[in-house]
């Protein structure tokens, strides 16, 4: 194959070094975010609780945290 011949490593790493790296502050520094997307207020999405339960859960064994709004969803 022609694509097989080529250096995916030094490719791979040119594309890398040219794509420009945001500065952060911190870990709680957002400044390199929309400030309409930032001031948006968040909201949970639909789930279908006949899909979820369908849906193979094993991914999720040893996960902690249920919001308590869908918890209130599913006890229905």
């Amino acid at each position: 194959l022609y694509l097989s011949d080529l250096f995916w490593k030094k490719i791979t790493k040119f594309v890398s070094n040219c794509l420009p790296s945001p500065t952060q502050k911190s870990a709680s520094d957002y400044n390199n975010f929309d400030r309409e997307f930032l001031s948006e207020k968040p909201k949970l999405s639909y789930s279908d609780k006949n899909l979820i339960e369908s849906m193979d859960q094993s991914a999720f064994n040893g996960f902690s945290f249920i919001n308590p709004k869908f918890e209130q969803i599913l006890n229905k």
